[in-house]
């Protein structure tokens, strides 16, 4: 378990489909387990089968449209194939009930992936010479999930404490997180990381010595100082006036810029959206009412490059109507809840305990990550984003609530 946990994120961004080892050994770990959950010796925790319940239903948005016009099922990444990733996560989660990973395999493998994530992309910028480092994917979510990373080595660093010379690997990572989605260009991001940082540093210790307001000025003066510092930076500055250039073209001119095509997307899919409120129109349907639309003039000829709304919400509603969004809601508001649970209960200062505010507020720190990313790009259109977020959060719910295959909850804890 330990070591699968730490392959996935170790290896996530600085091979390509780095997270696959660790996936498939939490598979066999899971498939494993089945027989003991089958014939009643591993039982469900609540937190776990809420977030099954969850995932099987997300799934089952998924296969939403799954057949074309012809009857032929679709079996690429828009239908049966990702499906079956889902369904690979169901199988894996016994895995968990029965053993959780230790600390360190989750803190050195977040540092460790931040670093490969960094590493790679200064490899392409410096090295290769691209304009915008994209890892094995693309540069936006390259950039949101090297962020993500970074991020949650801080968080390990800042909530277990652990020994300097692991502590000083954990910054590297935070660091190298950030450097990796600066050179990505990518400035959803980059939105994110005030709000982000200043809630990770709110909660940053607890029990904490120092009142409410004080630490919440804290969080505030830090965050702020880091946020100008960012704001200084060539590549964000360009980058900040390339917007509002786009915004103002987008204004006057129409839609052939980066702003002005997301503009375009947005009000598409609201208008597929409205004509088929609560199925949608799929993804087959999606795209041809795209081509439709640019052929009209409606939409710029750039628009056909893209399979996607580059806003999560406004694709789901376009592809799959309101019954999608509501299990992308669930999808969203489920681990949310438990996460945020979780951190209210964990107000004490043992390793353990330390451990479960750790991994509390890591994916805490997921969820509203992808909330605030899929404002202008669709993560779970690709397959890191459903993976990342279908196998970080299952790790990070199994740390922070104790298993029923592992009873050690304190007894000192507050009961829920």
């Amino acid at each position: 378990m330990n070591a699968a946990a730490f392959l996935l994120l170790a290896l996530s961004l600085g091979l390509r489909s780095g997270y696959s080892l660790g996936a498939v050994l939490l598979l066999a770990l899971g498939l494993a387990a089945w027989p003991g959950v089958l014939a009643g010796r591993v039982r469900w925790s609540p937190p776990l089968a809420a977030w099954a319940g969850a995932v099987a239903l997300m799934g089952g948005v998924w296969s939403m449209h799954i057949v074309d016009a012809n009857g032929q099922l679709i079996t690429d990444s828009l239908g049966l194939d990702r499906c079956v990733k889902y369904l690979g996560a169901l199988l894996m989660l016994p895995a968990l009930l029965v053993r959780r990973p230790a600390a360190a395999a989750l803190g050195w493998g977040c540092a460790l992936g931040a670093i490969g994530a960094g590493l790679t992309a200064l490899w392409q910028v410096q090295v290769q010479h691209l304009d915008r480092a994209e890892g094995y994917t693309n540069a936006i979510q390259f950039g949101n999930l090297a962020l993500l990373l970074g991020l949650c080595s801080a968080i390990w660093v800042l909530q277990c404490r652990p020994p300097r010379a692991p502590a000083l690997v954990g910054w590297v990572g935070a660091a190298m997180g950030l450097v990796a989605s600066l050179a990505s260009a990518s400035r959803g991001g980059w939105v994110m990381l005030p709000p982000l940082l200043l809630l990770i540093l709110w909660l940053q210790r607890a029990p904490s010595p120092a009142p409410a307001g004080r630490r919440a000025l804290r969080a505030v003066l830090v965050t702020a100082a880091v946020s100008a510092v960012l704001a200084t930076l060539p590549v964000v500055q360009q980058r900040a006036e390339l917007a509002a250039d786009e915004l103002q073209q987008q204004a006057q001119q129409g839609a052939g810029t980066s702003v002005g095509l997301r503009v375009s997307f947005w009000r598409q899919a609201w208008a597929d959206g409205l004509e088929h409120p609560w199925v949608g129109v799929g993804q087959l349907g999606y795209e041809q009412r795209q081509r439709a639309a640019v052929a009209q003039g409606a939409m710029p000829a750039l628009a056909v490059r893209y399979n996607h709304a580059h806003n999560e919400w406004l694709d789901m509603f376009a592809k799959r109507g309101l019954l999608g969004v509501l299990g992308l809601l669930l999808f969203y508001a489920v681990p949310g809840v438990l996460f945020w649970r979780a951190l209210r209960q964990a107000g004490g200062d043992t390793p353990a305990q330390r451990t479960r505010r750790a991994a509390a507020l890591c994916g805490l720190t997921t969820v509203l990550a992808y909330l605030g990313f899929g404002v202008t790009q669709v993560m779970f259109a690709h397959n890191n984003g459903n993976l990342m977020y279908l196998l970080t959060v299952s790790l990070w719910l199994a740390v922070s609530w104790p298993g029923a295959g592992e009873p050690s909850r304190p007894t000192t804890e507050p009961r829920p």
